[in-house]
């Protein structure tokens, strides 16, 4: 059937396959940063009444088309292009409004078998990826026919697809404008796609590419088989698509990276249009340091009262082209405020996971509100990043960490006391004496606040990083419901749609696989139990805590837990 097909396409070759009367539109060059005037705006066009467009549809904020960077690394501005498709001419400004993203997926006839697994992978799951998510297929195949029937046979499994998931012809339609079938080799796209793979592919063939991992060896930049176009119009790497260690690439790791960013550009809309937020920077620099200590002076005792909300922005980017020249474990990051002037006595505020080697920026907001009374009493305030081992590898990175206060008149946190930490999960974790507190007078609200993260893989039963572990707290005699993880412990993919929740997605190391109670590239989410039922503002109450392997005792690895009582007035 699809050799029957070449007719067709010789005649597109020779005839052109764009509709309409503008073939003959130029493309600038993005090296001069030119672009084509055409704008969508959701106004109107040649006097005419605009539609509404996929802005319109999902409520979300247009951005102006950017001028291109005269560079084409990772996180640069990409330029205007134009493809030649099985469905026309396609041309990035044209289409452009800052609602939508693109994602490439491109054929590389390499002896590595590679390339087939991926694109002999079920496409089905792009239909479920966010309807202002693009993908383009092309083929870096010589020959324009074996090019035409390699995207031709995405597109018929795609198709299936979409008339398999809906029986209305305007959801088809609307599903089917969102994947691009490119009739282009790769490298001949006009405008700035193609510019940017001969830019990438000059860079691998050169030495100062190679990244030296020392007694792991020379690693040198993968090919670009996987890269993207986010909302912001910035180049993404894509990354990996192997769901684990050593399992084939699939198609479906590709569907979470439009996910990851709608994430980001939520984070950049909301706070686009937000009022009465006060911003401290802690750190804002390109550094390769682990640890960093710095102060900050927070408003005064008496304005602190005017703000119920606590939060850390967090942004960080690896600016590197060769992804193995950036950070490469899933490390626990913090940010501490310190007691003391060494912080040798700290609190724990917020936690995330650093994901594997992910070139390109993440970013977290991360909600600390819970445990708020630790820097209550406002005025100078000492904290401490740390974001994985000192003695790491040092890689250099772009690290942006904010303190935010805002009043969104609810409860505010005024007290928050430490009464448990984790450690060692072996024979001796559950020996430890009750936490005894005494609420304020005043106290509307008391909560048990839990940051907890397992690490570390016992032989035999991975403890305490994939492993069932439980957690048991108890107030004046009375058992708090049990803490358990509520997912796929291992599960191959549990983690990978957790890129809507800022997980990049891509990473170069096992990251789709679900841990107990967190995901490589993740915040660390508070678990907060209420125990305003269960205490007497202004009496002493004694809280208990023990935790297991199941229903068994702790079976090893190591329990990252920060347990506190916080009160609200």
């Amino acid at each position: 059937m699809l050799r029957s097909s070449r007719w067709l396409l010789g005649a597109l070759l020779l005839f052109g396959c764009s509709s309409g009367d503008d073939d003959t539109d130029v493309v600038p060059t993005p090296r001069d940063g030119g672009v084509v005037e055409t704008v969508r705006d959701g106004g109107t066009r040649d006097g005419g009444v605009a539609e509404p467009d996929i802005c319109d549809e999902l409520a979300l904020a247009r951005q102006p088309f950017a001028t291109a960077d005269t560079t084409f690394a990772f996180g640069d501005v990409a330029g205007d292009f134009a493809v030649d498709t099985l469905d026309g001419r396609w041309v990035l400004s044209d289409e452009w409004t800052g609602c939508e993203s693109y994602t490439f997926l491109n054929y590389l006839a390499t002896q590595s078998g590679f390339e087939d697994q991926l694109w002999n992978s079920t496409p089905s799951v792009f239909v479920d990826t966010p309807i202002n998510a693009h993908f383009f297929f092309m083929a870096s195949i010589a020959d324009d026919l074996d090019r035409y029937e390699k995207v031709l046979d995405v597109k018929t499994r795609l198709d299936a697809a979409i008339d398999a998931a809906s029986d209305d012809e305007a959801v088809r339609e609307a599903q089917r404008r969102r994947f691009h079938y490119v009739l282009d080799s790769p490298l001949l796209i006009a405008g700035s796609v193609g510019m940017f793979l001969e830019d990438y592919n000059a860079y691998r063939r050169s030495p100062e590419s190679i990244v030296d991992l020392g007694d792991r060896g020379r690693a040198p930049a993968p090919a670009p088989f996987f890269f993207a176009i986010d909302r912001d119009q910035r180049w993404d790497s894509g990354g990996n698509l192997n769901q684990t260690v050593g399992s084939p690439p699939s198609f479906r790791m590709a569907s979470y990276l439009p996910q990851f960013f709608e994430y980001k550009a939520g984070i950049r809309d909301e706070q686009a249009v937000e009022q009465g937020v006060e911003t401290f920077v802690i750190v804002d620099e390109t550094t390769t340091d682990r640890e960093m200590t710095r102060d900050v002076t927070l408003p005064s005792a008496a304005e602190m009262e005017s703000f119920d909300t606590l939060e850390f922005d967090v942004s960080v980017t690896c600016r590197y082209r060769n992804v193995f020249a950036c950070s490469e474990w899933d490390r626990i990051a913090h940010v501490y405020v310190c007691l003391d002037d060494t912080c040798a006595e700290r609190r724990e505020l917020v936690r995330w996971i650093t994901p594997y080697w992910r070139r390109g920026h993440r970013r977290w907001v991360i909600d600390a509100s819970s445990v708020m009374g630790l820097v209550a009493d406002g005025g100078a305030k000492r904290f401490l990043v740390a974001m994985g081992p000192t003695w790491e590898r040092a890689t250099e990175r772009d690290i942006r960490i904010t303190l935010r206060l805002r009043d969104r008149e609810g409860a505010r946190a005024t007290g928050t006391t430490l009464a448990f930490t984790g450690g060692n999960f072996d024979a001796d974790y559950n020996t430890r004496d009750p936490f005894l507190f005494t609420p304020p007078a005043n106290a509307t609200r008391v909560e048990l606040v839990v940051i907890l993260s397992g690490h570390g893989q016992e032989a035999g039963n991975n403890c305490a990083e994939w492993c069932d572990h439980r957690h048991q707290f108890t107030i004046d005699g009375t058992d708090l419901e049990q803490i358990r993880h509520d997912g796929d412990i291992g599960s191959a993919g549990g983690c990978g749609p957790s890129a809507a929740q800022g997980v990049p997605p891509g990473q170069y190391g096992n990251w789709a696989p679900e841990r107990a109670y967190w995901c490589p590239g993740l915040p660390v989410t508070p678990i907060r139990i209420d125990l305003t039922d269960h205490v007497t503002p202004g009496q002493q109450s004694s809280l208990t805590y023990s935790a297991t392997f199941g229903t068994r005792p702790p079976a090893g690895g190591n329990i990252s837990l920060n347990a506190y009582v916080t009160w609200y007035e």
